[in-house]
């Protein structure tokens, strides 16, 4: 932050925002207002798409674009002065200075986020779109996912994953069979150290009903369970994106065994990368026969989970740079 001022943050959602998507964002900048860092004013507008946000600082404007695209841009951005992408290529990064990473989604909130989203939209709203807000108010604070490494961890592997129906994922319909593949081959080595399967969704029930997880879906129930393990394997999202569960490997301090996708990921970000099932197995075995080396990442992954992803921080940082 510049100054000892408490500067004026305007932030601008669509008026039919993908709430699950934009909650990260408005939980950092409601976290600022509340430590009386900055003035906090939300807008909302139907000339931006579900995944965009604006935001308005010091004459400046940042367009922030949350889709799940890397190969894509907003046209509703185009006029902003910063360009911050969720999923960004590091080719596209090198095209202008104007466009940006903008760090780790995930899908968290707070409290003081909640109500200033339903205050902004209404209840007419909360009525209209009833399934879109139901899915926010299910989503977990985002303190749920957090767990020091002073707090042992279970000597096991998190991998929790969702297939799609190819209708929803045109261009990418390899995504199930890569992340089906991944799982029975960690399955074969690990057997009960693996915790998870598939998320219970229609096709992976149709298709996959051996390989479902038994564990706890509810949301804030699984955050609460998933940040117990000590490994967490990351693959690539859809189209090649950064997925959520890469934010909440770090809020749980886990050493994240990491799939590079096309979008860009800092080279700081600790963690382990794996490029086949082999190295993927090979680097789970290492962790979990090496109880100092696997501290040492938790350690790293907590230090940058309070730096750059807690959502605070997160915007505290992204505000640095417009």
């Amino acid at each position: 932050m510049r100054g000892k001022r408490r500067p004026s943050v305007v932030c601008t959602l669509s008026s039919n925002a993908e709430l699950y998507h934009i909650a990260k964002t408005v939980t950092g900048l409601c976290r600022l207002e509340s430590q009386d860092r900055i003035n906090l004013t939300l807008r909302h507008s139907s000339a931006l798409g579900q995944t965009a946000i604006i935001l308005e600082w010091d004459g400046m404007t940042a367009g922030i674009d949350l889709s799940d695209h890397s190969d894509r841009m907003l046209p509703e951005l185009s006029h902003c002065d910063l360009y911050f992408k969720r999923c960004v290529r590091a080719e596209d990064l090198k095209m202008s200075d104007r466009i940006r990473p903008f760090g780790l989604n995930y899908g968290c909130r707070s409290t003081r986020a909640t109500l200033r989203l339903l205050s902004l939209y209404g209840p007419i709203d909360v009525i209209r779109r009833s399934n879109t807000w139901k899915i926010l108010f299910l989503v977990p604070l985002y303190s749920e996912y957090e767990r020091k490494p002073t707090q042992a961890a279970s000597p096991t592997i998190l991998f929790q994953a969702r297939l799609w129906d190819p209708v929803d994922c045109p261009g990418d319909e390899q995504v199930n069979d890569e992340r089906v593949g991944l799982l029975l081959a960690l399955r074969s080595e690990f057997k009960e150290r693996l915790a998870g399967g598939l998320a219970l969704t229609p096709y992976a029930k149709q298709h996959y009903p051996e390989l479902l997880t038994k564990h706890p879906t509810w949301p804030s129930r699984y955050a609460r369970w998933a940040r117990e393990h000590l490994i967490s394997i990351g693959f690539r999202g859809l189209f090649g994106s950064l997925g959520f569960k890469i934010g909440e490997a770090y809020a749980a301090s886990q050493c994240l065994v990491f799939e590079p996708s096309k979008a860009y990921m800092p080279a700081d970000a600790p963690l382990a990368r794996y490029c086949n099932r082999e190295e993927c197995i090979a680097i789970c075995n290492s962790f979990l026969s090496h109880p100092a080396e696997a501290m040492q990442l938790r350690n790293q992954a907590w230090e940058y989970y309070r730096t750059e992803v807690e959502p605070g921080a997160h915007m505290t940082k992204l505000l640095g740079l417009i």
